[in-house]
């Protein structure tokens, strides 16, 4: 080898060594800068770690305090199956208030993004209604009144106009208004709870704070107290109430005497549908009965307003027609036809009389009248029929004896004593006079017979005994 084949090879060598230890050089600053990286991560790690530890205790408190009151969130929370009855709810407080549904329909829910990231679930209704202010605030009441939890996000009112009022008799404004609730549907409903140790002995240190969460979560609730003789503010004031008539009551007191009139009317529908739904025959003639009288009070009130031209006030006369004369006239149509198709049958006519004799032999006359006067008016109408004639007969006899037995159990007398002898005519002491068979005590009272312990008279021409 020359001296240039050396120098080469030895370049060549130390060039190789070059790159090698450049390599080596390079591979480990790398593994430096790699385990630099990992000493940060994990000392982000430790970091979190010791986080986590540190509010271990109040991560696991605040669980034990929600699982706690858990029960009380389902109360005021419906669940997917109770939003049914929520709305059923609604519809139901509707009629009760007396507004009137225009339209309906859900608004929004929440997305599966959303539901991940939280138990509450919110569901929210608009609904389209119609009615008076008042109405309009006491459907709101029973909505804050409800069990769940509802609030109203939104509400706007559109008053009636002038025209409206005047033709109809009726302030009927519509509202829109979107109510809300959430539906409660816990994260992991579906897994099994993690156990945390010593849970008993945690639960009752949190105690105090269980309870003033759950005492947070009661609803508070406000009675509406009606509108407690306040006008419609959303009516217009310029509606004419035409009170300039000497006869016509002021605009407030039209309106109350007619508002009491509707109620009574109301009263009478309610006698009409227990009437309706009686599992009874006796049930059911007295709630005629009752229907009876009351429509008659009201027809007689009606007719003496109608005569002093007490209702002057447009709405109010609109009111009175088509919510009291036109629904009491529907009451008395119906009534009558039920009477002449129907008339009382047979069984029904054995059960009053079965009644009757029950109360005559416990001495309960003035009930025994009271059962003959629940069909007394019908008894008319059963001509041509030999069978209930004939019972008919039979409740007029047992309604004369409950009269007789009820006025001479009335009468008071006083009996100091009786004389019975053999072959003379007994004598009894009655009100410290002397009696014997034949006299007449009182105006209605004849002795008929005398025994040890009690006596009979002929009163009204039936003989009734007193014990003494």
């Amino acid at each position: 080898m020359n001296d240039k084949q050396f120098w080469s090879a030895f370049g060549g060598i130390t060039a190789g060594l070059a790159l090698l230890l450049g390599y080596l050089i390079f591979s480990e600053i790398q593994s430096v800068d790699t385990a630099q990286a990992e000493v940060v991560s994990l000392r982000d790690q430790i970091k979190r770690s010791r986080t986590t530890v540190q509010s271990t205790p109040e991560v696991e408190q605040e669980v034990i305090i929600l699982r706690e009151i858990s029960d009380r969130i389902r109360e005021i929370l419906p669940d997917t199956k109770d939003l049914n009855n929520v709305i059923r709810d609604f519809q139901e407080y509707m009629q009760e208030a007396g507004v009137s549904s225009q339209g309906f329909k859900p608004t929004s829910r929440s997305n599966a993004r959303q539901r991940t990231r939280s138990a509450f679930e919110r569901v929210s209704y608009q609904w389209r209604l119609a009615g008076d202010t008042f109405q309009v605030l006491d459907f709101l009441n029973r909505i804050e009144t409800h069990s769940r939890f509802m609030a109203v996000s939104s509400l706007s009112i559109k008053s009636a106009n002038r025209r409206q009022i005047l033709d109809e008799g009726l302030a009927s404004h519509t509202i829109v208004l979107d109510v809300e609730t959430y539906k409660y549907v816990p994260p992991g409903a579906n897994e099994g709870e993690v156990e945390i140790r010593s849970y008993e002995r945690k639960r009752d240190l949190l105690s105090g704070k269980i309870g003033v969460r759950r005492q947070a979560l009661n609803l508070q609730t406000y009675r509406y107290q009606g509108p407690r003789g306040r006008r419609d503010p959303l009516v217009d004031p310029r509606v004419p109430a035409r009170v300039d008539d000497p006869n016509a009551w002021t605009v407030q007191r039209q309106q109350e005497e007619v508002d009491e009139l509707v109620a009574r009317v109301e009263e009478a529908q309610g006698y009409w549908a227990a009437s309706i739904a009686a599992k009874s025959v006796l049930e059911r003639m007295v709630q005629r009965s009752e229907l009876e009288k009351l429509i008659l009070r009201i027809g007689e009130d009606l007719r003496r307003i109608e005569d002093e031209g007490r209702i002057t006030y447009r709405p109010a006369r609109k009111r009175l027609d088509t919510m009291v004369g036109e629904p009491l006239e529907v009451l008395r149509l119906a009534l009558d036809r039920s009477k002449a198709i129907e008339g009382p049958s047979a069984t029904a006519l054995q059960t009053v009389g079965d009644t009757m004799v029950g109360y005559i032999e416990a001495l309960e006359y003035d009930y025994a009248l009271d059962a003959f006067d629940a069909i007394e008016d019908s008894l008319e109408l059963l001509v041509d029929d030999p069978e209930r004639e004939e019972l008919a007969d039979w409740l007029l006899l047992l309604c004369e004896e409950a009269t007789i037995l009820r006025d001479f159990s009335q009468i008071e007398f006083q009996v100091g004593g009786v004389a019975i002898i053999e072959g003379l005519q007994p004598v009894i002491i009655i009100d410290g006079k002397r009696r014997t068979v034949g006299d007449l005590v009182g105006d209605e009272l004849v002795v008929h017979g005398v025994r040890p312990n009690e006596v009979d008279f002929i009163f009204r021409g039936a003989i009734v005994t007193r014990e003494f």
